[in-house]
């Protein structure tokens, strides 16, 4: 498929990681904002709507599992710190919201803008638990870590599916650990930011479901060759979160 701003020809793998932060949209929704906005929440719904047929159109499973999993984070980080009757709302206009869905959309499998992801699931069982592959990729790449730590050409059995683990495919051994030092600080840097307001439900899981986002794309994608815009997006988000926790003093 043609990227819009320049008709870049890219894979439908590569277009749906752009729309892994709207696929966090039911993540953020579960968890009450300070102030009311329904205007703001009609469009983000429509907007999660045309992402998500987007989505099923592109045959990305990759994007609704890491909707789902965000979503469940979204709720184990809620509902531990929410009322009994702030938890049953949100469950009961989470499940109307579901039935009126099944109720209303035709999710027949058969259907024209549902036939790619169909396409994609009658692969297989193996196909899924696989990773579509990416586990033989993964364990190839680990065993060219030793016997080939300066890196290898991508002819030798494509990409490996993984931001850290392409960046030792294309530049050996000293970037990749450069790179795993980062993230491992990105990590706990978005864990300190919640340890600094720990009242601010909103912000905190909206930093946490982004993050957790990133990082699940990061695993599946070669982002620096395939998708750089959206790693250049995570550091600034990170770089966001830092000023954040450096500047937001600490609860009392």
């Amino acid at each position: 498929l043609p990227l819009f701003w320049n008709d870049q020809m890219v894979s439908a793998t590569i277009m749906g990681s752009y729309f892994t932060l709207n696929m966090c949209i039911p993540a953020l929704l579960v968890v009450r904002q300070k102030k009311s906005n329904l205007p703001y929440k009609i469009i983000a719904i429509v907007v999660f709507l045309l992402s998500l047929a987007c989505v099923l159109r592109l045959g990305s499973r990759t994007q609704i599992v890491i909707s789902l999993i965000a979503l469940f984070g979204s709720l184990l980080y809620i509902i531990p710190r929410q009322s009994m009757k702030r938890n049953m709302i949100t469950f009961i206009v989470f499940f109307v919201g579901i039935s009126f869905l099944i109720s209303n959309v035709s999710f027949d499998l058969n259907q024209d803008w549902l036939s790619t992801f169909a396409g994609r699931m009658d692969k297989g069982g193996s196909d899924i638990a696989s990773g579509g592959g990416r586990t033989e990729r993964w364990t190839r790449s680990l065993e060219n870590m030793f016997t080939k730590p300066l890196g290898w050409s991508v002819d030798e059995f494509g990409y490996s599916h993984n931001l850290w683990l392409d960046i030792l495919r294309a530049s050996g051994i000293i970037p990749f650990i450069l790179l795993v030092v980062f993230s491992i600080k990105s990590f706990f840097t978005i864990k300190n930011a919640d340890s600094k307001n720990n009242k601010n439900f909103s912000f905190n899981n909206q930093i946490q479901i982004y993050a957790l986002a990133f990082f699940l794309i990061f695993m599946v994608e070669p982002i620096i060759e395939g998708a750089f815009s959206l790693f250049v997006l995570f550091c600034l988000v990170i770089g966001v979160i830092n000023k954040y926790q450096t500047t937001q003093p600490v609860n009392p």
